[in-house]
């Protein structure tokens, strides 16, 4: 993790957050954003039916979006 490089601040900034994510959001954001699987890809990798990583996507990004306008507001 230290040695990945990222082209901006806020890029390294939201994958810090999505690293903080507790691990079945995190590993479903990070299947889908980061390496580019398909739903159907990442239900047969977790073992979890593909509704599953659709309810898991969703509630990850509700976590994500939260972090962020914490983090944003925190700025402030």
């Amino acid at each position: 993790m230290e040695h990945l490089v990222f082209k901006t601040q806020e890029d390294s900034s939201l994958f810090e957050e999505v690293m903080r994510l507790p691990e079945k959001y995190r590993i479903v954001i990070h299947l889908f954003y980061y390496e580019d699987y398909t739903i159907r890809e990442i239900a047969q990798i977790t073992r979890v039916t593909e509704g599953n990583v659709k309810v898991r996507l969703t509630r990850g990004r509700k976590l994500l979006k939260n972090a962020l306008k914490e983090e944003w507001n925190d700025d402030e």
